[in-house]
C-alpha cells in the first residue's frame, strides 16, 4: 500500500466506525485488512466497507476504489484515480430537495472522460460513503482540478457569467432557451461556480456554452463587453478549451 493509501484508509475506517456508532440501521459493515487479504479482487487494498445496496448487490469501498459485488461476482466501478466529482441525489441543483425523500440514496460519481456511474439504493451507508467520496477528493481530485486552472482563467470566466446575468447580452427567454437556467439559476452559478462541483457534466455545459455564445454576442454590446469581460475573444475561447481539458481529465 502506498502512503496514499494508508491515508485513505484510516479516513475509511473512521468514518463508517463513526457511522456505526451513530446509526443502528447502517446497512455497511467494516472489514478489517485482515479479513479481505486473501480476497483476491481487493488484494493489498487494507480496510474494506461493504455496503449492502440490496437485490444481493454489494458495494465495496476501498482506499483505493469502489467495486460492486452481484451474486459472488466483483467487478470495479470506480478507480479513485480517474474520479474528479460526485453529485448527490441529482446532478441539478434546483432539484436536489425536490427529489431528497425519493432518492435520498443516490449517487452519481464523475469520472475522467466525461464519464459518469450511478449508485442507487445504498440506504443510510450513503452519508458515510460520501464522507468518504470527499476526502478522495480533498486528497486526490476537486482541489486538484481548481488549482489546475489558472487564476486569469477562473477570473475570466466568471466575468462571462456574470455578464450573462447582468449584462444586456441574452433576454431572459434566451437564457432558458440557450442554457436551460432562468436568471436568478444563473446569478447563483455566477457568484459560486467555483465552490461548486467542477465536475458535474450540467455545470461544465453550462460555463463553456455561456462563454462562447457571449463571445458570439460582444459586437452587438461593445460597451458592455468591455464593462464585463475586457478580453480578447480568443482568450476567452481558450480559457474555455483549458476549463474542458482539466475538469473532463483530457489531454
Amino acid at each position: 500500500m502506498t502512503l496514499l493509501d494508508v491515508l485513505l484508509t484510516e479516513h475509511l475506517v473512521e468514518i463508517f466506525q463513526a457511522a456505526a456508532g451513530r446509526r443502528a440501521d447502517l446497512n455497511a459493515v467494516l472489514l478489517p485488512a485482515s479479513a479481505v487479504a486473501g480476497d483476491v479482487p481487493l488484494g493489498d487494498r487494507g480496510a474494506v466497507a461493504r455496503i449492502d445496496a440490496g437485490s444481493d448487490e454489494v458495494i465495496g469501498v476501498s482506499a483505493r476504489e469502489l467495486t460492486r459485488d452481484v451474486a459472488g461476482v466483483v467487478d470495479q466501478l470506480v478507480d479513485f484515480q480517474d474520479m474528479v466529482g460526485y453529485d448527490w441525489i441529482s446532478p441539478q441543483m434546483d432539484k436536489k430537495v425536490a427529489l431528497k425523500d425519493r432518492h435520498y440514496d443516490r449517487l452519481f460519481i464523475y469520472l475522467k472522460g466525461e464519464r459518469t456511474v450511478t449508485l442507487t439504493s445504498l440506504g443510510p451507508a450513503v452519508y458515510p460513503l460520501m464522507a468518504f467520496l470527499g476526502k478522495v477528493l480533498e486528497v486526490r481530485s476537486q482541489k486538484v482540478l481548481l488549482r489546475g486552472l489558472e487564476g486569469p482563467v477562473v477570473d475570466l470566466l466568471g466575468n462571462c457569467l456574470r455578464a450573462a446575468v447582468e449584462g444586456p447580452f441574452f433576454a431572459d427567454e434566451e437564457l432558458d432557451q440557450l442554457f436551460a437556467q432562468d436568471r436568478a439559476s444563473l446569478a447563483v452559478l455566477a457568484s459560486m461556480w467555483t465552490r461548486m462541483n467542477l465536475a458535474a457534466p450540467d455545470l461544465r455545459r453550462t460555463v463553456e456554452a455561456v462563454a462562447l455564445m457571449l463571445v458570439e454576442r460582444r459586437r452587438a454590446h461593445p460597451e458592455a463587453w468591455a464593462d464585463f469581460v475586457a478580453a480578447d475573444p480568443d482568450q476567452v475561447r481558450r480559457a474555455v478549451a483549458e476549463f474542458a481539458r482539466v475538469v473532463t481529465g483530457s489531454e
